[in-house]
């Protein structure tokens, strides 16, 4: 999934594609699941039915704290235990690993991964009909608890360039749902629901302060410059 670049997953069958091709060529298939781990206990791979050769990790595994990690075929990792270095600046965290044992042990199970996917493809799909429902460009794209605001129909299956009046409306949007209390990152209006202990009330806020968007935007057109 494109993350920063507008939470667009890629296709199974572009993924399923790239793992036959691998499987033809005898190259290594590499998986980033960084930010896509968290769709389930085996992360986007275990919930498509693709393994890759190796998977990289990160961020909220290791509890917050600072983290990467990488894994894969047992003939792959077998050269990092004796012919290939492997130096890094956050090799041996003890107090990484011991926030990410809690992390994923007791707190973020393989049953709060899927509790959190359901409520993120729920809000998705209500935030989306919303934007129909008031005929306005705007829909949001992702998968999971991870998704980005677009003010174009259809929505974007790929990477593009937005217009001018595209990053205004982002800017607007960031900033009123900043205003109503609810963070997303700047950089592209993402929206992400609240997992785990959170509830459902952010998620509450966020369908109702998006339904008032087109509201509002039809009120000001009303009353003029």
């Amino acid at each position: 999934m494109l993350g920063g670049g507008g939470c667009i997953p890629a296709a199974p069958e572009f993924l399923a594609t790239l793992r036959a091709l691998a499987d033809e060529t005898g190259a290594v298939l590499i998986f980033d699941e960084v930010m896509t781990s968290r769709m389930s206990g085996g992360g986007l791979q275990a919930r498509l039915g693709i393994t890759p050769d190796m998977t990289c990790l990160g961020k909220y595994i290791g509890g917050g704290m600072s983290f990467g990690a990488f894994g894969g075929r047992a003939d792959i990792m077998a050269q990092f235990e004796s012919r290939v270095p492997h130096a890094g600046t956050f090799n041996n965290n003890v107090l990484t690993m011991a926030a990410g044992a809690v992390a994923m042990g007791e707190i973020f199970t393989a049953e709060a991964a899927e509790a959190l996917f359901q409520r993120g493809e729920a809000l998705r799909g209500r935030l989306n009909a919303a934007g129909r429902a008031a005929g306005v460009p705007l829909g949001f794209t992702g998968l999971g608890s991870m998704m980005t605001v677009h003010f174009r129909q259809p929505l974007p299956d790929r990477p593009y360039a937005a217009t001018p009046a595209e990053e205004g409306l982002r800017e607007l949007f960031f900033f009123d749902m900043l205003a109503a209390g609810l963070y997303g990152a700047a950089r592209h209006g993402g929206a992400e629901p609240a997992g785990g202990r959170g509830g459902d009330g952010p998620l509450r806020r966020r369908r109702g302060r998006v339904r008032r968007i087109p509201r509002r935007a039809a009120a000001r057109r009303r009353r003029g410059p």
